[in-house]
C-alpha cells in the first residue's frame, strides 16, 4: 500500500492471474455507514489482490443514477468496457464494534487496593460477495467471508476508521474494525483467486 496524495491506493504489479473488477461494496445494511465506506472496502480488497499477485484488479465506477448492487447484466457491461474477466459486486452486511469494560484489582500498599477499568473491544465485519463472469454476463460464484479483531481500549468507531482509511492513517493497522476490514478483505482475495482460477 502507498500513500497518494493523502489516498488510499494500490500498487500496480502484473499478475499472471484473471483481471478482476471491483465494484464499490453496497453498504445499505450497515447502520450509519459513511458514504464513501463502500468505496474504501473495495480498496482494500484491491490492495489485498495487489498483494496477492493471483489476480489483476482494477477498480470499477458504478453507472451514474445507478444502485449497488449492480444486476449481473450491468455488472458485466461494466466489466466488459474496463476489460476483466469477473467483476466483484459485494455487500457489506455488518461492521461493528462492541466494547466491554470491567474492573480489576492491580494491588496497591499494605491494607489498599487500586481499581481499574479495562476495556476490549471486539471488531466484527460481514462481507457478501457475487462474482460475475462478464464473458456470460452470469453470477460465477457467490460466497461470504468475517473479519474479525480484538484489542484492549476503547477502538474507533466505524465513521472514525473509515475516515482515517482514506486520509492514509494507520487504522487498517491499529484499530479492531481497520483489522477486522482488512482480514475480511484478504479472505475477499483468497476466495476470489480460487474461485476464478481457471478464467483468463
Amino acid at each position: 500500500m502507498v500513500l497518494l496524495g493523502s489516498a488510499l491506493v494500490a500498487t500496480t504489479v502484473n499478475a499472471a492471474g484473471p483481471k478482476a473488477g471491483i465494484l464499490p461494496f453496497d453498504v445499505v445494511s450497515v447502520d450509519n455507514a459513511p458514504e464513501n465506506m463502500g468505496t474504501t472496502v473495495a480498496k482494500l480488497v484491491q490492495i489485498e489482490m495487489t498483494k496477492g499477485q493471483k489476480l489483476t484488479p482494477s477498480m470499477l465506477t458504478t453507472p451514474e443514477g445507478a444502485s449497488l448492487p449492480l444486476p449481473p447484466d450491468q455488472a458485466a457491461s461494466v466489466g466488459k468496457a474496463a476489460g476483466v474477466a469477473v467483476v466483484l459486486s459485494g455487500s457489506v452486511t455488518d461492521a461493528t464494534n462492541t466494547t466491554t469494560s470491567h474492573s480489576a484489582n492491580t494491588g496497591g500498599l499494605i491494607g489498599s487496593s487500586v481499581g481499574a477499568s479495562l476495556n476490549r473491544t471486539t471488531a466484527h465485519v460481514e462481507l457478501h460477495v457475487d462474482l460475475i463472469e462478464v464473458a456470460t454476463a452470469k453470477v460465477l460464484d457467490s460466497f461470504d467471508v468475517e473479519g474479525k479483531a480484538t484489542e484492549g481500549g476503547v477502538g474507533l468507531d466505524l465513521s472514525a476508521t473509515i475516515g482515517d482509511l482514506n486520509k492514509g492513517g494507520t487504522s487498517a493497522d491499529t484499530s479492531p474494525l481497520g483489522k477486522a476490514l482488512r482480514d475480511a478483505a484478504k479472505k475477499v482475495n483468497d476466495e476470489t483467486a480460487k474461485r476464478t482460477s481457471k478464467l483468463k
